[in-house]
């Protein structure tokens, strides 16, 4: 049996290569647009993301149905057949996820399984492919998903990322990819501060362990988030609670202690270990805008993974919805997630980070 094919890393790269670059643009239209089509059911998921970005004929086996549909890049149905296939979502059970198709013998059609790049026989029938086309395998259950995550289709848990080992959940992608950003103000601080995000991102995203779109989601947030904390730094309340730490932490009673104070334009009160060596960021240098942007990015890097744990506790999280509650758990709010009265949209500070975030461009770059 001829199995030739790309090992995973390239696979990876080469998919985000042919949607990148025919899909330039800012990351907020991206992301939007990306929200939009993962709120659809998974075969119309599958459907827009290779009209959209992939554009090359899939394969899409329905388990229930014990039916394999060839469809063109434009979603044209070439042809359908039944077949036979196990029933679990699970990998060894030829599971539901992304998989190319890596040879035919005697009626078995094999697969290369996007997790693992192990070829495995997944369904007998007398479909007719060429090497190498995308297969997307259905999920019985309702608890895995497909959705386009950093300009690829992805599969993964329905809600929000897992990691679960016994599924063809796609794997974590460190692909890193230019993005130009700024701000539609001249204000020195503001435009320092986006210009470290940009500058640190590779870095961070390497540190941090986070995917290009987590990245460029959570510097959205860290900018946003100067807006209800200190007006940017400028408000009154803010610069005076720097004048005169000691007199904040003796009215918090701390005494003299000031450590639990919060510091910096974006109120962080524990630097997250991850950068605090790195960066040599201590609580009194968190004024400066390059040390703040760092930290927040980190802080809220931090979040994003309890946001994931604590999101079967309030229906309205989904990985689409994370940058909506993350300012909850800013705020030590967690009760409000708990006990799922969180309502982001009624949330005026909420309102406040949307409307800092319009005046972001990150401009993916060519």
């Amino acid at each position: 049996m001829k199995t030739a094919f790309l090992p995973l890393p390239a696979f990876l790269v080469l998919t985000f290569a042919m949607a990148f670059s025919a899909h330039a643009e800012s990351f907020r239209s991206y992301f939007e647009e990306r929200n939009k089509i993962n709120s659809q059911d998974n075969q119309t998921v599958i459907r827009l993301a290779h009209e959209k970005f992939h554009h090359a004929p899939y394969v899409v086996v329905n388990k229930t149905k014990q039916i394999a549909t060839y469809f063109s890049a434009q979603g044209d149905v070439i042809s359908s057949s039944q077949i036979k296939v196990k029933n679990g979502d699970e990998l060894d059970q030829g599971g539901a996820g992304i998989y190319v198709h890596a040879g035919q013998r005697a009626g078995t059609l094999f697969l290369k399984a996007q997790k693992d790049a192990q070829v495995r026989s997944v369904f007998q029938g007398s479909l007719q492919i060429p090497e190498g086309t995308f297969v997307y395998v259905l999920p019985v259950s309702e608890d895995h998903k497909f959705r386009i995550r950093n300009h690829v289709l992805t599969f993964n848990a329905a809600r929000v990322l897992r990691n679960r080992p016994s599924f063809n959940y796609s794997p974590f992608n460190e692909q890193s990819v230019k993005v130009r950003y700024s701000v539609d103000d001249n204000d020195t601080f503001k435009r320092t501060y986006v210009e470290t995000l940009e500058k640190e991102k590779e870095a961070l995203m390497e540190l941090l362990k986070l995917e290009d779109d987590e990245y460029n989601m959570l510097a959205e947030f860290a900018f946003g988030v100067l807006s209800p904390e200190t007006d940017y730094g400028k408000s009154m309340k803010y610069r005076l609670k720097q004048s005169i730490p000691v007199v904040v932490s003796i009215a918090k009673g701390n005494g003299l202690d000031t450590d639990e104070n919060s510091r910096g334009p974006t109120q962080i009160k524990d630097i997250p270990d991850s950068v605090e060596e790195k960066y040599r960021l201590t609580k009194s240098t968190l004024k400066y805008p390059e040390n703040a942007a760092v930290a927040t990015l980190a802080f809220a890097a931090e979040l994003l993974k309890e946001l994931r744990n604590r999101a079967p506790q309030h229906e309205g999280i989904r990985e689409e919805t994370l940058q909506d509650y993350l300012y909850y758990l800013y705020q030590g709010r967690h009760q409000s997630i708990i006990q799922g009265t969180a309502t982001p949209d009624q949330n005026i500070s909420i309102r406040k980070i949307k409307e800092a975030i319009t005046h972001l461009t990150f401009e993916y770059q060519k």
